[in-house]
């Protein structure tokens, strides 16, 4: 692999694969198999749907990085750790990365459009929200996990309506708040690696603003996320399966990750916070195997 293509696998942190980008499918994948469940979806268009929001998440992963770097170039340049980054040490320029940006933001409106129109339209709103500001909201807020949280749910309701046809706001609401908390409190424990330099740099994160109540308010953000799932699954007919797994499984999870971490050891920050896909995939996990059992009893 040549240095150039290198360092545009670095601009979109495809060399991390798959971190970062499983952590955009899971919003997807969650509205996804809920709507397939509410619908009784064949399995293998189950999978096709699974594969297709695998896709879709990595490249918008993909792009909000392209953003990210492009916008935070001279914040970045403030951190030492942060230099080596292909905008910032000069591997990639920035109307290189435009044009890498481009491509990438005209395969994912072609792929929003394959969803149908309504779909498109939350793509066409959702992608801005979540890629185009999220990045600006570290200056402005100090809550930015949140307004993440709420960008990547957006996925929620395109993939309820991409399967469903319909606008269930009763249901997309309460997977889609889920679906926020758990990206809140995820993203709060990867930005406890970076409270030095985010100081240093004077930009704002969710870890600065809780200090030392970090635990007590990432349990409460917790218990909100087991509620939201706990009505969804009531609301849409879900069986024991969902509930063992996709509720409890992945509450329980998620708890033990936000009092184990240590909040002032990056490594374990960051360990904590890929460990976090194995409760998202608990919910996953859970949500097939219900559908699998529902289908199983509908064919009797």
């Amino acid at each position: 692999m040549s240095s150039k293509a290198r360092a545009l696998l670095e601009l979109t942190r495809l060399h991390f694969f798959p971190v970062g980008s499983d952590f955009t499918f899971w919003p997807f994948a969650w509205g996804s198999l809920a709507a397939s469940y509410h619908v009784a979806l064949p399995m293998n268009q189950v999978v096709t749907n699974t594969l297709f929001y695998a896709l879709l998440s990595t490249l918008i992963h993909s792009a909000g990085c392209v953003i990210n770097d492009m916008l935070d170039r001279d914040f970045d340049r403030k951190v030492g750790m942060l230099v080596p980054r292909p905008i910032v040490s000069g591997a990639v320029t920035m109307t290189e990365a435009s044009v890498l940006l481009t491509v990438l933001i005209a395969t994912i409106f072609y792929m929003f459009s394959t969803a149908g129109p309504k779909a498109l339209t939350l793509g066409l709103v959702g992608l801005p929200v979540c890629g185009g500001t999220y990045p600006l909201m570290k200056r402005w807020v100090y809550w930015p996990s949140l307004y993440l949280g709420f960008g990547m749910s957006l996925a929620v309701p395109f993939a309820w309506v991409a399967t469903t046809g319909q606008f269930d706001w009763c249901m997309i609401l309460k997977v889609a708040v889920a679906s926020c908390c758990w990206m809140c409190i995820y993203d709060a424990i990867y930005a406890c690696q970076d409270k030095k330099d985010d100081e240093k740099a004077g930009v704002k994160s969710t870890a600065l603003s809780l200090g030392d109540d970090i635990r007590l308010a990432l349990s409460v953000v917790d218990v909100i996320f087991f509620a939201c799932l706990l009505w969804a699954g009531y609301s849409n007919g879900q069986h024991f399966t969902f509930y063992v797994m996709s509720v409890i499984g992945s509450f329980l999870l998620c708890l033990w990750h936000i009092w184990s971490f240590d909040c002032n050891d990056p490594r374990d920050c960051w360990k904590k916070f890929t460990a976090g896909r194995h409760g998202a995939g608990l919910v996953c996990i859970g949500l097939v195997a219900d559908h699998y059992f529902n289908l199983a009893s509908l064919a009797v």
